[in-house]
Formats: C-alpha cells, sequence, structure tokens
C-alpha cells in the first residue's frame, strides 16, 4: 500500500470531502487522525475505517480555536510517531452580500477557513520540517477563483487559502514538504447542501432545484461531483505519483472554472 507507514492528519473529516479522503488515506495503508467539530459524525468516520482494519483516531475539535491544531498535532505525534500529510479541508460557508455580512460573520468565516487553516499548518510544520519531509494539501474551492454573488466573505477566505498555498510552497519545499491547493466546484456535501438551500431560498426555490439549475446552465460535464472523486485526488497530490507538484492550484469542478 502506498502510505504504509505513514500518518496522515484530516480536518472536517466527519463527513462529505473529509471523510472521504479519510477512508482513501485509510485504504492506501496510512494512520489517520480526523478532526472535526462534531463528536458523533467524526467517530462514525473513525469506526468506519478501524471496522475495515486501518488505524485511527477521533480529535474533537473546533479548528478556530487555538489550543486545536496544537491538540491535533500532539495527538498525532503521540499515537503514530510522525506526520506525514495534512489535509486542510474544514470550512464553514455564509450566503450573504457584504452589506449583509456583520463583524461577528466575517470574523467566524475567516477564523474557520484562513486562522483555522493557518493555525494547522504552522503546528504541522513544527513536526514536518524537522523530519525534512510533509505534504500538505488546502481545500479551497471554485470560489475562490472566480466571483460569486451573494458570497462575499466566503470567497474572500477561500481566495485567501490559495494565495496561502502559493506562499507556502515556496518557503517549504527546501525542506522536502510540497503544498498544492484544490478548488472543487459543485459536490454533493452537506456543505453544498447547506449553500444551495441558502442560496434557493434567496430565490423562492428548492435548494435542490437551484443546485440542478446552476449545473445545467454552468458545469459542462452537467452534473454534480462525488465526495471520492475528490479524495482521489487528494491521495494522488501526496503520493510518490505527484512527487514533483508543488505549488499547484486544481480545480475539481466538471469544467465549471474553464471559462464561459
Amino acid at each position: 500500500m502506498r502510505f504504509s507507514g505513514k500518518v496522515a492528519l484530516v480536518t472536517g473529516g466527519g463527513s462529505g470531502i473529509g471523510r472521504a479522503t479519510s477512508l482513501s488515506f485509510a485504504k492506501d495503508g496510512a494512520s489517520v487522525c480526523v478532526i472535526d467539530i462534531d463528536s458523533e459524525s467524526n467517530l462514525q468516520t473513525v469506526l468506519k475505517i478501524t471496522q475495515a482494519g486501518g488505524q485511527a483516531i477521533a480529535i474533537d475539535g473546533d479548528i478556530a480555536e487555538p489550543t486545536t491544531a496544537t491538540n491535533a498535532v500532539g495527538s498525532a505525534v503521540k499515537c503514530f510517531g510522525r506526520l506525514d500529510f495534512l489535509f486542510n479541508n474544514a470550512g464553514v460557508e455564509f450566503i450573504s452580500p457584504l452589506m449583509e455580512t456583520s463583524v461577528a460573520d466575517w470574523d467566524r468565516v475567516m477564523d474557520v477557513n484562513m486562522k483555522g487553516t493557518y493555525m494547522m499548518t504552522k503546528a504541522a510544520l513544527e513536526v514536518m520540517v524537522p523530519q525534512k519531509f510533509g505534504v500538505i494539501t488546502n481545500n479551497a474551492s471554485d470560489a475562490g477563483l472566480r466571483g460569486i454573488k451573494v458570497n462575499a466573505v466566503y470567497s474572500s477566505s477561500k481566495a485567501g487559502i490559495i494565495h496561502l498555498t502559493r506562499s507556502l510552497s515556496l518557503d517549504y519545499a527546501q525542506y522536502g514538504i510540497r503544498t498544492n491547493c484544490i478548488c472543487p466546484g459543485c459536490i454533493r456535501t452537506p456543505l453544498c447542501e447547506r449553500f444551495n438551500a441558502e442560496v434557493g431560498a434567496r430565490k423562492g426555490i428548492a435548494g435542490e432545484q437551484a443546485l440542478q439549475e446552476f449545473v445545467e446552465a454552468n458545469i459542462p460535464m452537467q452534473r454534480v461531483g462525488t465526495p471520492e472523486e475528490v479524495a482521489s485526488v487528494v491521495t494522488f497530490l501526496c503520493s510518490e505519483d505527484a512527487s514533483y507538484i508543488n505549488g499547484s492550484i486544481i480545480p475539481i469542478d466538471g469544467g465549471l472554472t474553464a471559462g464561459m
């Protein structure tokens, strides 16, 4: 198995892309540390891994809290002796134009999406730099690549993650650490469902109808993606097959951001 003896840390691992990626890491032989604010969902991911014969631990926590990152990385090293892969996946959405976005709303999204990614990465680097190896993959969004209506703070946070990725790839490649960023589009996840429910409510239609209309009008492949399709890209980026990929920003969106 390609990740035998390796250790992965996945934030937001209780559902959606995070769960699919946690399972994929484990299937390929990695020990997995799963972080999520939802303790029950977190435990379910770990149970799926252990019942399939893999190794995993659940770490409950909000990545917006400074202690979560140090606790998570410390737990990974204490339980498994090292840390090889970090998937910064956890995030929150907020559907609103700027004038309807309060300071508290702005701060919450930035605290989770931007500051949470920063704190998790900094804690992971403290282990990866001395061991001269590591792969960090950040989850941004198609919203970070282009402007989206009623999406001011979310899009801003995801654009920030893209540029953070580029800076990290320049600063830490000399220590054997590669950093890349994925930008998923419409993926069948709880976040996507909440997102489209909000958008639909503003239009007076159901969320599923809002999603379908968007897919038909904007996605060349004419379908929503799956968490497993995203997970396969994340694990590829962590593998030796991707050993010369660093600083890349990779859309996973069925052609959504390719152009008009």
